[in-house]
């Protein structure tokens, strides 16, 4: 859907939600007849007139940044879920069709730095659920373009929970003492700070499983630091669970049913497949 059209009917939406009508939303500042058709795709309007509709709608910009991400998905955010849901079920399938949809986007305009990190990323999951080699070209790419970015948003988080497993112990430890500095947006909207809490997990568990207990405990001294609170309900057991992993890495006694128990609240408590993944993991220790 094209931006003029999607934001169009998000505009419609608000005014029928909130049965004003298009002089109310207007204001007087510009016709009514602009504003029908902007709301049908069909013409554009200013930045300046934008704010004046959603100040006469008394609708806050973030509030109409939430309705654009939400409203209508795009596929680059639908894939972001598939590619997750199909690399929790390993379901190599799915993961081949996600693929080589962005690698005939990326054939379609080489030009798009975007396609080409979403195709990297891919395939790096790929090469993960079926046990394969990581080309080093390829998450060097991805840390090139990490590095060259002085924010981090959802995306550039995104990129790095995916790929860290395949970092090396100094590229780890350097990216990931970057991310609290780097994505300043996790203080104040709820779903950065879930993925960036997401992140510290992930860098915990890579740790953990290289048997590095310096930087394992490092990290969960972090992510106490951050606080998880009651709201990231998965967030918080996992984390309890990675801490009892690092109990049993320490030898401490009663640390593997510790990890049981935690795998089973979350089996309890509606998470399935990530609890069946754990207690795959207890076994192998």
């Amino acid at each position: 859907m094209g931006k003029n059209l999607k934001t169009g009917k998000i505009i419609a939406f608000i005014r029928e939600t909130k049965h004003l009508k298009l002089k109310e939303m207007t204001g007087g500042d510009f016709s009514e007849s602009q504003l029908a058709k902007f709301e049908k795709g069909e013409t554009e309007i200013t930045v300046g007139k934008l704010f004046t509709v959603l100040e006469n709608s008394n609708v806050y910009l973030d509030e109409f940044q939430n309705l654009y991400n939400e409203y209508e998905q795009s596929y680059e955010y639908n894939y972001r879920h598939e590619l997750a849901v199909a690399y929790a079920q390993k379901n190599i399938k799915v993961i081949k069709e996600i693929q080589s949809f962005w690698e005939e986007k990326y054939q379609q305009k080489s030009d798009n730095k975007f396609y080409q990190i979403n195709k990297i990323v891919v395939k790096i999951n790929l090469a993960m659920a079926k046990g394969s080699t990581v080309f080093k070209e390829d998450t060097d790419f991805l840390m090139n373009y990490l590095e060259s970015v002085s924010e981090w948003g959802r995306y550039e988080l995104w990129i790095f929970g995916n790929c860290l497993r395949h970092f090396d112990d100094n590229a780890l430890e350097y990216y990931g003492m970057q991310i609290l500095g780097k994505a300043n947006y996790y203080h104040s909207i709820h779903l950065n700070q879930q993925i960036v809490i997401r992140t510290f997990l992930n860098i915990i568990d890579t740790w953990l499983r290289r048997e590095n207990l310096i930087q394992a405990f490092k990290y969960i001294n972090h992510l106490k630091e951050i606080g998880i609170s009651i709201n990231f309900f998965y967030e918080k057991i996992l984390f309890e669970y990675h801490k009892a992993h690092y109990k049993v890495l320490q030898k401490q006694n009663g640390a593997i049913e510790e990890m049981k128990k935690h795998a089973q609240t979350l089996a309890d408590y509606g998470f399935p497949l990530e609890a069946k993944a754990l207690f795959e993991e207890i076994e192998k220790l």
